[in-house]
């Protein structure tokens, strides 16, 4: 039976609906990493290094992201989403238990190295895998919603995990709090292992209205390229090609490491107030509560990211969010207190809205068939500036203080942020006008008797090809 004219059977999208819990449970089980709140404070007290070679192994992990991301997004596109977050999760329990045991700058920044592979394995395969299984359900609608959930989850396991690393450290040492929240990464992997693979190829999909493909004849001009390798330059192709996608990655990137750095500081900030968890129970108990706002405001960013896009449209929630995020940076460079807390946390609830929201806008203007790569190529650009801003940003923070750290991403904001965005809307409105331009040249379907026939195909009998589907878009969007 035709792709294009039947609906899989009522079992087979029950099959793929399970999916959703259990990457919502994946996402949690991922999230629950007791080591995360203290890990600077380990490295600091215990590993003997200082900030700076903090923000220098920090820049090995992410270019390594940087290396490793796109090949490993193709991976998945190439042999399955669900075995690569299988892998990841594997590969991660070992990196942490590495991380626990090695000593010395050079060993932590190699053991550094092995978790940021691992993160590649599921940071592009996942958002896939959830929106292709929508997709199978034709809900793919609903992508923002079912993410940001996802993201929530994740956030309120590590909130959980935060209100327990601080007393576990003072309890039990750093080291074991390390070796002890370990597991968790491994249990995801065999979460991942439950869910059922999706289709991974357009030819496989229904006649979808919501996701149009936008590099339909690419795969075809790749030639005799080994099979990751044409991937890889597919998805690149796909990346350059559809300019509103390229700048998107850069604009969303940046404003995601931006917010993110002054939660990146939390630990050391609350170091530098004579706050240390390793110390005693009540210090221990001060230490997470402290990080408490800032996880909950993530939680609600997650879950606000798709109520945003229905409000306001695709086109206006990351810039919403970018001036909103430099009026909270404003008041951040003249005070060093620990009411800085607050702030922090508004930062955090904007940093964790911009990925369901920038996610979703490339995923309905992508091929099924590169969905991972071109995710993994989000990811990259994000993994790129964080290895360049990351070490800079430490720097200064070590040698002045936290206020001009704050300044640094304030400057990168009002300056390189505002370009992006620019370019991108400007890109945007391009592609939209050259849409209307398209379908107002179009011939309407009943003018060539392209109406699907009994056996599947369209025109009158003789199999002519589908019309393209038209890309959604938000009434907001439209010119």
């Amino acid at each position: 039976m035709s792709a294009l004219t039947s609906a899989p059977p009522g079992d087979t999208r029950k099959g793929y609906a399970r999916n959703i819990p259990i990457y919502y449970l994946f996402q949690f089980s991922s999230g629950f990493l007791i080591w995360v709140p203290i890990w600077i404070v380990f490295l600091i007290n215990e590993r003997g290094l200082s900030l700076t070679q903090v923000g220098i192994m920090e820049a090995c992990f992410w270019g390594s992201i940087v290396i490793a991301e796109v090949p490993t997004g193709a991976i998945a596109d190439r042999w399955g989403r669900r075995i690569s977050l299988a892998l990841g999760g594997l590969l991660f329990l070992i990196s942490t238990l590495m991380f626990a045991t090695l000593e010395g700058f050079a060993a932590l920044a190699c053991c550094w190295i092995v978790m940021a592979i691992a993160m590649t394995l599921y940071s592009g395969s996942g958002p896939a895998l959830l929106f292709d299984t929508l997709r199978q359900l034709r809900r793919s609608r609903e992508y923002e919603r079912h993410f940001g959930r996802a993201q929530a989850l994740a956030t309120t396991a590590m909130l959980a995990a935060t209100l327990l690393g601080g007393p576990f450290a003072a309890l039990f040492g750093l080291q074991a709090t390390i070796l002890i929240g370990a597991g968790s990464m491994g249990v995801a992997g065999l979460i991942a292992l439950l869910l059922r693979e999706p289709p991974r190829r357009e030819a496989e999909f229904e006649h979808d209205l919501f996701a149009r493909p936008v590099g339909s004849g690419d795969l075809a001009e790749s030639g005799s390229a080994p099979a990751v390798f044409q991937e890889m330059l597919v998805g690149f192709r796909i990346v350059w090609r559809n300019r509103p996608i390229l700048w998107i990655i850069l604009f969303a990137a940046l404003i995601f490491v931006a917010f993110q750095m002054p939660n990146f500081f939390i630990q050391p900030f609350l170091l530098s107030f004579g706050i240390d968890p390793a110390t005693d129970l009540s210090q221990g108990a001060l230490f997470s509560a402290l990080m408490v706002p800032a996880l909950v405001c993530m939680i609600l960013g997650a879950l606000l990211a798709a109520p945003l896009v229905e409000r306001l449209g695709e086109r206006r929630a990351l810039p919403i969010l970018l001036m909103v995020g430099c009026a909270i940076l404003v008041p951040m460079l003249f005070f060093n207190h620990l009411a800085i807390i607050a702030p922090i946390a508004a930062l955090a609830l904007l940093h964790s809205a911009v990925r369901p929201i920038a996610t979703g806008y490339i995923n309905r203007r992508i091929p099924s068939d590169q969905r991972a790569t071109v995710l993994s190529i989000y990811e990259l650009g994000y993994g790129a500036l964080m290895m360049c801003i990351v070490p800079v940003v430490s720097a200064s923070a070590d040698i002045i203080d936290f206020r001009f750290a704050f300044g640094v991403s304030l400057t990168v904001l009002l300056t390189i942020g505002v370009a992006l965005w620019l370019t991108w809307r400007r890109a945007h409105r391009r592609a939209q006008s050259d849409l209307v331009r398209n379908l107002s040249l179009r011939r309407a379907p009943q003018a060539d008797g392209l109406w699907p026939s009994a056996n599947g195909s369209y025109g009158n009998g003789v199999g002519a090809a589908a019309p393209a589907p038209v890309p959604a878009t938000s009434s907001r969007d439209r010119i």
